[in-house]
């Protein structure tokens, strides 16, 4: 009995000193069309402006309706006092040589990227994420579930 619960202290311990999810939400889009100015739309609690926080996009696309190399967005992140700012990233679903990056889940291509690194909040409290798609077509087919993901990152110094 006391090495089960020796066991399960420890693995306790282990997983709350790993990295700490604030946001891990997704968004289907009906019929698998993004418009370009409806943004989805996302809010993670902030409590630690001390900390670092990695942000990762995940595309499932179906491939025989949307053709392109990769899907530029724009990132707006919105504090609780009204400061806006923006990134800008493109996540590539193909390679330079036209490979289909990623993996085939469900019958749609899903690949994971990584948006922004050791990113910063300013302040405590409610933040608003909006992602919208930054190409120059009014509607996108074929892309058909976005997730976003906010997870603290472990931020180590050369000694």
């Amino acid at each position: 009995m006391k090495k089960i619960l020796l066991l399960t202290f420890a693995a306790l311990l282990l997983a709350s000193c790993g990295n700490k999810v604030i946001l891990d939400q997704s968004s289907q889009f009906k019929d698998d069309i993004w418009l370009r100015f409806q943004p989805e739309s996302f809010s993670a609690s902030v409590k630690n402006i001390d900390d670092c926080y990695n942000f990762t996009v995940t595309l499932d696309v179906d491939t025989s309706r949307y053709h392109e190399a990769g899907l530029p967005l724009m990132i707006e992140v919105k504090s609780p006092e009204g400061e806006t700012r923006t990134i800008f990233s493109t996540i590539l679903l193909r390679n330079h040589e036209g490979n289909i990056l990623g993996e085939f889940v469900d019958g749609h291509l899903r690949v994971s990227q990584m948006v922004r690194q050791f990113y910063f909040f300013n302040i405590p409290g409610e933040h608003t994420i909006s992602l919208s798609q930054r190409t120059s077509k009014y509607e996108i087919r074929g892309i058909h579930n976005l997730n976003f993901r906010i997870e603290k990152a472990k931020l180590v110094y050369p000694e």
